[in-house]
């Protein structure tokens, strides 16, 4: 067997784990999963979820919905992330190509989807979304955060815009899919980078900005996602994976 590196809340990681991060290869599952067990520890609020990678895929595939879904308990959240991969949704199976960002939001009652590589995964987001969204609970939209995602949907996506539109029209409805602008990879392998660092942004705005602000995440991930990501985000990682092998 493969020699461990780290064990962390369940999460393995090999050595080949970190071949990965010191070279420019594709971010495996098993990555994205120690990072967003990592951001929930630092999480001091309750209302966030981030969702392993593999129920993720077990959602999307529908195996085990019903018992995923209720050991969630994804109505008494008020933001869950999900990565999402264009695997085949066989539960427990790997391969998959990229990966992405789906993010529930209940102020805003729309799940929002975030893709470095724009349009590459939206039908695989869209496939969860329709697994999960009767899950979610009701939810209750101000007009002033409506409004304010309709502006920033004009501005930046027309499909957004679009899906936003609808969603100011009916606020207690069931939640829609938008499909947001987001800053684009580089290349074709560094795409689960963004995915970790999107969610960083989204838990850090949840954390310390969005409380009493009709806003949503979408400017601080312009503000703070680029392609510096690309080494950054390899590097914080690498150096988290050190600091907790000294401490244990």
């Amino acid at each position: 067997m493969e020699d461990e590196v780290l064990r962390y809340k369940g999460v393995v990681l090999r050595r080949s784990d970190l071949d990965i991060l010191r070279n420019p290869c594709y971010v495996d599952d098993d990555i994205i999963n120690f990072y967003f067990s990592y951001l929930s520890s630092f999480c001091c609020s309750q209302d966030i979820l981030l969702v392993p990678p593999a129920v993720s895929c077990c959602l999307a595939s529908d195996e085990d919905l019903k018992d995923h879904l209720e050991h969630l308990k994804l109505s008494g959240k008020k933001l869950v992330i999900f990565s999402i991969n264009n695997c085949d949704f066989s539960c427990g199976e790997g391969g998959g190509t990229h990966w992405s960002l789906l993010a529930y939001y209940r102020d805003m009652n729309a799940f929002v989807h975030h893709d470095s590589m724009e349009g590459t995964n939206r039908w695989a987001a869209e496939k969860l979304y329709e697994a999960v969204k009767g899950s979610v609970g009701a939810a209750s939209v101000s007009s002033a955060s409506a409004s304010k995602l309709s502006s920033k949907g004009r501005n930046k996506n027309k499909k957004g815009s679009a899906a936003a539109a609808k969603f100011t029209a009916a606020p207690t409805s069931a939640p829609c899919f938008i499909e947001h602008h987001t800053p684009q990879q580089l290349n074709g392998y560094d795409c689960g980078l963004y995915v970790m660092a999107i969610a960083k942004v989204i838990c850090e705005w949840f954390e310390n900005e969005c409380k009493g602000k009709g806003d949503q995440w979408f400017s601080a991930i312009e503000d703070k996602v680029n392609s510096s990501v690309e080494d950054s985000m390899r590097s914080e990682i690498l150096s988290l994976i050190q600091e907790m092998k000294n401490d244990n």
